[in-house]
């Protein structure tokens, strides 16, 4: 194999407007409406999606409505995933004693897909909310791998796995005192909190795979993405903040034989190598920053 890598890190830069109180309030009044009220399916999605970003106790309440009581599937399904996002810490403890209420009820819908959903919302809300009994032997500093994904759609059904195991792997390797694996199912913010553990993740992804024949010989083309940045746990999210969070990218040939195994073979050996060379050279230069700065 012929390996080319090209590699660049870029932080990424969060703005934003935050919207008035009073411009907030009267957003979740208006949308709470609409998702209770409103003869459009599409405008009680529309209404879904806007609550789901509240953490307001009337957006969650709103949401419990309307997974007990609308009429499409699909509206109560969006409910059910807006529920388990839109709850948090600063959300009241009625309305989620409500939501929590709503998901129990779910079990009993007619939609197979909303009960199933309506199940692991309400386990994931409960864990997040039960005590917290710090975890023993809990590492001081954890780096969460994220599944991995290929955007490509191209790789070979085990390419996704392999990628995460080489970009973990390296990771453990090239970064002395981090811990990669947590004792038992990956931590919750609370959980990570009570442990007083800080929490990292390296998230890589297939961006771009093609194939291009050559006689009898094929040519891979693959370009790997890794994302890393501070995190808050399974039920928090990955904190994009200037200076504090980047995208790695790499790119790499390889040249096969055009059957269909070697084609297969050439993908993983250029993502698995341009994945561990990314990952040594970029990531962890810059994960190692991160730990190092408080």
């Amino acid at each position: 194999m012929v390996l080319v890598v090209r590699a660049a890190l870029a932080g990424l830069v969060v703005t934003g407007a935050l919207l008035g109180g009073v411009a907030r309030a009267d957003l979740v009044s208006d949308e709470a409406r609409q998702l209770a009220s409103s003869s459009s399916y599409k405008r009680r999605v529309a209404a879904v999606l806007v609550l789901a970003k509240s953490h307001d106790g009337r957006a969650v309440r709103a949401l419990a409505a309307g997974l007990r009581g609308d009429r499409e599937p699909q509206v109560r399904r969006l409910a059910v995933l807006a529920l388990g996002k839109a709850i948090d810490a600063s959300t009241p403890a009625d309305a989620r004693t409500d939501a929590l209420a709503a998901l129990a009820a779910a079990a009993r819908d007619g939609d197979a897909k909303v009960r199933s959903l309506a199940a692991t919302t309400r386990a994931n809300l409960e864990r997040q909310f039960a005590p917290v009994t710090p975890v023993a032997n809990a590492p001081a500093i954890y780096v969460h791998t994220g599944a991995g994904a290929d955007l490509s759609r191209k790789a070979p059904g085990d390419a996704v796995a392999k990628l995460a195991r080489t970009v973990k792997a390296t990771v453990a390797r090239r970064t002395p005192g981090v811990s990669i694996e947590w004792p038992g199912a990956a931590p919750t913010e609370r959980e990570l909190a009570a442990a007083g553990t800080r929490a990292f993740v390296v998230a890589p992804t297939i961006a771009v795979l093609t194939v291009s024949t050559r006689g009898t010989r094929a040519e891979i083309a693959c370009t790997v993405t890794v994302r890393v940045a501070p995190w808050s746990g399974v039920d928090g999210s990955e904190k994009w903040t200037e200076q504090r969070a980047a995208s790695a990218s790499g790119s790499g040939k390889a040249m096969t034989s055009t059957d269909a195994r070697g084609v297969a073979g050439g993908m993983n050996d250029c993502v698995m190598a341009v994945a561990e060379e990314l990952t040594a050279k970029q990531v962890v230069p810059f994960l190692r920053k991160l730990i190092s700065t408080r």
